[in-house]
């Protein structure tokens, strides 16, 4: 549901903001909703980052570079006339499916069938959906 109001959302700023200045906005105000959460949340701050490592620090930073670049080319698709089914389709299902293949070889996770069937799955939404005109 939330995925759903972001696109809409996203596709309603694009084209009357800067896709740099929207991104920006976008993940600036992601970053208040996550520190109002940690502010309400139960445990302590210092919990919280003790059990965090330099690795988890620096792949959570990296993920967030990901993040950012994947919302600015988000923002210039649909300021483009990308429709949204689309878009968010090959956005969110584009990562579905790498992630599906490449998690196996980084993190020895099981390439199972049903594995298999979904990277099947998600290739054919992007396809039916980023056919459409």
């Amino acid at each position: 549901m939330f995925i759903a109001l972001h696109d809409l959302l996203l596709r309603g700023a694009s084209g009357r903001i800067d896709d740099r200045l929207g991104a920006f906005v976008l993940e600036a105000s992601a970053a208040v909703g996550l520190v109002a959460s940690l502010l309400l949340g139960r445990r302590e701050l210092r919990d919280l980052v003790g059990g965090a490592t330099r690795a988890g620090f620096a792949a959570a930073f990296a993920s967030g570079l990901a993040v950012a670049v994947a919302s600015v080319l988000t923002f210039a698709a649909m300021r483009r006339g990308g429709p949204v089914a689309s878009t968010g389709t090959i956005v969110l299902g584009g990562g579905v499916v790498l992630a599906g293949l490449l998690a196996p070889w980084l993190f020895g996770e099981a390439f199972t069938g049903r594995r298999l069937v979904g990277v099947g799955l998600g290739l054919a939404a992007m396809w039916v959906l980023g056919s459409e005109s």
